[in-house]
C-alpha cells in the first residue's frame, strides 16, 4: 500500500458554511491548493492542521497542484478534481532579484500573508508578504508596483525581491524594521513627513492608520501600501493629509498587526 505522503498545512481559509481554501507542502518539495467542500469536516479540525491532515483522503498520484475535496455517492470524502492549474501571478516584476519561496526559512508570523523569514541571500532575517491564495493576488501587485514608485525614498521599507512558487511571483521580500512601534498622536510631524514625501510622488497611501507607522529612531516609515495609488488630485491628497491627526488617535485596532 502506498504510503500518504508528508503533508504540512501552510495556510488556511476556513468557512463554516462555504467552501475552505488550503495551501499545504507537501513532502517538503511541492506546494498543492486544496479546496474542501462544506459539511465534510468541522471548523475546528480543519483549523488544526495535524487534525486535518489526518482526515484528508489518500491524495492522488501525478502532477497536480489543484485539488478539490467533495463527498463520493456513498458520502465519503474524496478528491473529486486534482489537476495541474495554471494560477496567476505578479505581473509587475521590475526588481532584479528573484527567490523561491521553497528555498526559504519561514519564521514568526507577523500578520495574514506575512512571515518573518531567512534566506541564504540575506545576512538578516526578512519579511515575506505574499498571495495566500489567487484572489489575493492583485493585492501583493499592487502593492509591489508601490513600491516601486517609492524605491530609493525612504519612505518605505527597502524592497528586496520577488517572491515566487513554482515559477510565477506571489510576493516579495522586505526589510525587516527592527526595534520600532507604531505611531500614535505624538507622532503626528514626523508620520507627516514622511507622508508627504509619499505625497510629493504623486501617490497617495489609502490606509493611514497607526499601524501603517513604524516608529524608530525619532524617524517614521510607512508599510502597506496594498491600496496605495498614483493620484493627481491635489484635494485628495490634502484631504489624506489633513485626516493624519484623527487616524493617528484612532484607538479601534483597525489594521493592528505585528511590527515588521
Amino acid at each position: 500500500m502506498d504510503n500518504q505522503p508528508i503533508i504540512e498545512l501552510l495556510q488556511a481559509e476556513v468557512g463554516e458554511s462555504d467552501q475552505s481554501f488550503f495551501r499545504v507542502l507537501v513532502d517538503g518539495l511541492s506546494i498543492k491548493y486544496i479546496t474542501i467542500e462544506p459539511g465534510i469536516y468541522s471548523v475546528e479540525d480543519m483549523c488544526f492542521g495535524p487534525s486535518l491532515m489526518s482526515l484528508l483522503p489518500k491524495f492522488p498520484a501525478g502532477d497536480w497542484n489543484d485539488g478539490l475535496v467533495a463527498k463520493d455517492v456513498n458520502g465519503q470524502p474524496h478528491f473529486a478534481r486534482a489537476c495541474l492549474a495554471q494560477f496567476p501571478g505578479v505581473q509587475n516584476t521590475w526588481h532584479g532579484t528573484y527567490v523561491d519561496y521553497l528555498h526559504l526559512s519561514i519564521g514568526r508570523k507577523l500578520r495574514t500573508g506575512i512571515y518573518e523569514a531567512k534566506s541564504s541571500l540575506f545576512d538578516d532575517i526578512v519579511v515575506v508578504k505574499f498571495a495566500r491564495f489567487s484572489w489575493e493576488i492583485q493585492y501583493i501587485e499592487n502593492e509591489t508596483t508601490a513600491y516601486q514608485w517609492i524605491s530609493g525614498r525612504n519612505i518605505g521599507p527597502q524592497f528586496f525581491g520577488h517572491l515566487t512558487e513554482n515559477g510565477r511571483v506571489i510576493g516579495f521580500l522586505m526589510e525587516r524594521v527592527t526595534g520600532a512601534r507604531h505611531a500614535g498622536a505624538e507622532d503626528i510631524d514626523i508620520c507627516g513627513e514622511v507622508l508627504s514625501r509619499l505625497h510629493g510622488l504623486g501617490v497617495r497611501h489609502g490606509d493611514t492608520n497607526p499601524y501603517n507607522f513604524l516608529i524608530r529612531d525619532s524617524k517614521a516609515t510607512l508599510i502597506d501600501f496594498d491600496t496605495a495609488q498614483k493620484c493627481d488630485d491635489r484635494d485628495l491628497l490634502l484631504q489624506e493629509f489633513e485626516n493624519l491627526t484623527v487616524c493617528l488617535k484612532d484607538s479601534s485596532g483597525r489594521g493592528g498587526g505585528g511590527l515588521l
